[in-house]
């Protein structure tokens, strides 16, 4: 088996595309947190081509993990300042081969290999594009998930609705009326379905906003909250949910909310349009396979999203 590291500078979506990619190759990923040093991190990646020589180490964040040798045969990178870290390390890596997840706002010759998404302007003869971001959720890994999940969330009433929550990006804030926006929206959907809220918030909701969820729902027996302790039950949620409830902020939750094939309603978070991931939420709904939420409660079909096939065999017949 090829080895193999993963870089990213951290977001649990970036880590999450590059382990489901490694998983899709049968390469057994080393994940490294590799980020850019401040006042360096802010400027655009297209500047530093030139001097991507000294990179690594120089740049890197006092944070990140070791990037030395041995080298590995293959890396997979994601988000834009692991694409840096990745550009630089391929200069003394040459035998390493370098597959980059994102459009790395840099020409794509400066890796192996970029797989972007549709929505992203890079182009090249080495750039696979995809519709969604990439995931790792399989029907198998469902059951698998709702074997163990099951008896967790047995008593809450059906249908069991999962709501997945993002929060504050670097372009939008979820602030304390957004907020209390969504609560609304979630209790008139709890009402007409006459079923259960599952709720799984992020880091990047925020401690207030969580605590105004915490406190709206405190007495509603069919409403839990993932409270940051104990298993992630994110893939549980997926698996037991009778439909998905996801807000427009993250790609990768759209992405993965729709690999379930079950009903999905997008949340759009009050302020929150004109971005890559409200676009690509607006998307979904024009083409019928999510919906917003609109006062009554519905049920609907739709082939599920399948790309993670096609795209490693491409990649392999490509790279290996």
């Amino acid at each position: 088996m090829a080895s193999c590291w993963g870089l990213t500078s951290g977001q649990a979506g970036m880590v999450a595309q590059v382990k489901a990619l490694a998983s899709a190759l049968k390469l057994e990923v080393q994940m490294k947190k590799a980020d850019i040093r401040k006042p360096f991190s802010y400027l655009p990646n297209a500047v530093y081509p030139p001097f991507r020589r000294f990179i690594v180490p120089n740049l890197l964040a006092a944070e990140s993990d070791s990037l030395t040798a041995p080298y590995p045969d293959v890396v997979i990178s994601c988000g834009r300042r692991a694409a840096l870290m990745a550009m630089g390390l391929k200069t003394r890596a040459p035998h390493t081969r370098f597959i980059h997840i994102q459009d790395p706002q840099m020409p794509s010759r400066y890796f192996d290999l970029v797989v972007a998404m549709q929505h992203d302007a890079i182009t090249g003869a080495n750039v696979l594009k995809t519709r969604f971001a990439l995931h790792a959720i399989t029907p198998e890994i469902l059951q698998r998930a709702k074997q163990e999940f099951e008896p967790v969330f047995a008593a809450y009433a059906a249908p069991r609705i999962a709501v997945l929550l993002g929060g504050s990006t670097n372009k939008y804030t979820l602030d304390a009326i957004g907020m209390k926006q969504l609560v609304d929206v979630l209790q008139t959907i709890q009402t007409q379905s006459k079923g259960s809220l599952l709720i799984t918030p992020s880091r990047r909701t925020g401690e207030a906003n969580i605590r105004t969820l915490n406190e709206s729902f405190a007495q509603n027996r069919n409403v839990y909250i993932y409270d940051f302790a104990g298993a992630n039950p994110y893939l549980g949620l997926l698996a037991v949910a009778d439909a998905i409830v996801v807000t427009n902020d993250s790609v990768n939750m759209m992405s993965e909310a729709l690999a379930t094939g079950k009903p999905v309603y997008i949340l759009p978070l009050s302020g929150h349009s004109n971005t890559k991931p409200a676009r690509f939420a607006e998307t979904l709904i024009q083409d019928g396979l999510a919906r917003t939420f609109n006062g009554a409660w519905e049920q609907w079909t739709y082939p599920i999203p399948d790309e993670m096939k096609s795209l490693s065999e491409e990649i392999s017949k490509r790279m290996f």
